[in-house]
């Protein structure tokens, strides 16, 4: 079981939100290559790195920031945010990004989501963004969709996807611990590979997903937790855990 960092970006800084709000915005870091130095020195292989700014416009407005950090830092970056055609696909990771985040177009698309899936196979991982009633979320968190996350999970697993990311909105920055049995729920209902996010707020969090992980958990984005509250969480300590 992965522990991944996230670094949020907005204008080009480290920030993190609380429930998904803009308006609820918090900075740790005007440089996120040295979040990114921090959370390499205590062990991390993985970077969960989205620009909050293009995952609400549609465009790319961080790339540079992340890209800066894979030039300077030996570690792997998973990287999203208003990424939402073949072409931006392939400029992302032909500068060197590991694997490309997808959420708003695969929800909308599946010919777009199978297209991508096809040509990257596991370069491309969907993120799935669920609200406290389980219906998926687009556009950065602002627009709730008609869908649920088991039947989005259902239709990524149908267009060949073999891991998703999993993120609860409703929790995510609130450092209010995560939905256990709803975690649960989502697990039971395929037999992909699942990456989880939103809520984790103490490291009794990963013990608890830990203990759940033959379910099929492969790993676990944990946000704020690193950077405040407290009962911060070590990201040494997680990564044991986790191992």
């Amino acid at each position: 079981m992965i522990i991944i960092p996230a670094i949020d970006l907005i204008n080009g800084a480290c920030v993190r939100l609380t429930g998904g709000s803009f308006g609820n915005l918090k900075k740790y870091f005007d440089d996120p290559v040295e979040a990114a130095e921090k959370w390499k020195q205590e062990g991390a292989d993985w970077l969960h790195i989205i620009d909050l700014d293009g995952a609400r416009t549609g465009k790319q407005q961080n790339l540079n920031a992340a890209l800066e950090i894979k030039q300077k830092i030996d570690i792997k970056i998973q990287y999203g945010g208003g990424i939402r055609d073949y072409e931006t696909i392939q400029d992302v990771l032909n500068n060197g990004i590991d694997k490309v985040i997808l959420g708003t177009r695969a929800i909308e698309d599946r010919d777009f989501l199978k297209k991508c899936i096809s040509g990257y196979k596991n370069k491309v991982i969907i993120s799935l963004d669920y609200g406290i009633n389980g219906m998926v979320f687009k556009n950065g968190w602002q627009e709730e969709t008609a869908i649920s996350i088991f039947e989005s999970v259902k239709k990524a697993e149908q267009s060949g996807a073999e891991e998703v990311i999993a993120t609860d909105i409703s929790r995510d920055g609130t450092l209010e611990g995560i939905n256990i049995e709803f975690i649960k729920k989502i697990l039971k209902s395929s037999g992909m590979k699942f990456i989880i996010a939103g809520g984790i707020g103490r490291i009794g969090d990963v013990i608890d997903l830990k203990e759940i992980e033959n379910m099929g958990i492969s790993g676990v984005i944990i946000g704020k937790a690193l950077y405040e509250g407290e009962n911060k969480i070590n990201l040494r300590d997680a990564i044991r855990i986790g191992a």
